[in-house]
């Protein structure tokens, strides 16, 4: 590639005796842009070119650092959570090391180690999409040239789990978790939320007189409010709740943040295999489908943003195809 167009103004990128050139012409016509590439590469051969004072690369923590004020800054506290768990977990393989070190093989390498730990795929894929972004926003802003996580390739995810907790299950679940731990649980089983919303919770989004559950826009993924019925079985927990909580409206519900952790430890004493606090949220979805709820309604409830993400649970709902079959032979008596 020695030229090419963004936006509206033009650029080159060429090689000469192993050394990189390159530059912007500016917002000029293809074959203005061309002679200039001509004498640009003259001057290479001709020794002429002033090529700018060489910066050493960043370190990868320095950029890194910097990023996360960026992301913070310009993003949902949820989204920057994941991105600082994702930098937590590549800082032991890559603190050090400049970003111009940073290679392909490197970054594959770190890939079979994290797989070797037991580290999921798409936790993995997580935390390379971090640092994809990050070498992105380095060349954006002249830090780096190059992205050597475009050349690394991710791994294939599945499609999306729906585990979900069984009537069987929940007893013992609920019979290992900490009392601070239960009302979570209850709340994610009767509303649907996922942990940063449940976590975002105020006294303040929870309306008892006409049983709704509220959370923000800034706390949901598609950045739209939603409100979520409460149970009859939700709102006796969460009038418990308050008996012990502050009135101040803008006190938190549940006040609880190592969440997973201690719901791992109440899965295992409970005998429960493979189930995590995001299954609950299917949990919720799958109930109400198995009930019989339309699957519009449930997307509604889910907070999902496209009716595909709520059709991984159509499976469920009883007889559905069977009626819909049922619906020709109708059709064939009128004929």
């Amino acid at each position: 590639m020695s030229l090419y167009q963004r936006g509206k103004s033009w650029y080159y990128d060429f090689l000469y005796r192993s050394e990189r050139y390159t530059g912007c012409i500016g917002p000029v016509s293809r074959t203005v842009a061309k002679e200039i590439l001509v004498k640009k590469k003259a001057e290479a051969v001709e020794g002429r070119y002033e090529l700018p004072s060489k910066k050493p690369s960043p370190l990868f923590e320095v950029m890194a650092e910097e990023y996360l004020r960026y992301y913070r800054a310009n993003r949902r506290p949820n989204s920057v959570e994941r991105h600082e768990m994702a930098y937590r977990a590549l800082k032991p393989t890559f603190a050090g090391k400049r970003l111009a070190d940073i290679t392909p093989l490197l970054i594959e390498r770190y890939k079979r180690s994290r797989k070797e730990q037991g580290r999921s795929e798409v936790t993995i894929n997580r935390e390379l999409a971090f640092l994809k972004n990050l070498f992105t926003m380095a060349i954006t802003w002249g830090k780096a040239t190059e992205n050597p996580v475009k050349q690394v390739r991710l791994f294939r995810e599945e499609n999306a789990r729906t585990r979900f907790l069984t009537e069987e299950e929940e007893p013992p679940l609920l019979a290992r978790c900490n009392p601070q731990l239960t009302p979570l649980v209850m709340a994610a089983l009767h509303a649907g939320f996922r942990k940063s919303e449940l976590l975002s919770l105020i006294w303040g989004n929870i309306d008892f007189r006409n049983r709704l559950m509220k959370v923000e826009a800034a706390y949901t993924k598609t950045r739209e409010a939603r409100s979520v019925p409460m149970s009859a079985t939700l709102t006796a927990t969460l009038k418990q709740l308050k008996m012990g909580s502050a009135s101040d409206p803008t006190a938190s519900v549940f006040g609880y943040h190592n969440v997973t952790k201690t719901f791992a430890r109440a899965v295992a004493r409970a005998g429960i295999s493979d189930l995590t606090f995001h299954d609950l949220r299917n949990t919720f979805a799958s109930r109400l489908v198995m009930a019989g709820v339309d699957l519009p309604t449930v997307k509604e409830l889910m907070g999902h943003k496209h009716i595909t993400m709520t059709l991984r649970y159509a499976h469920l709902a009883p007889g559905h195809k069977r009626s819909a079959i049922a619906a020709l032979d109708r059709f064939q008596e009128k004929v």
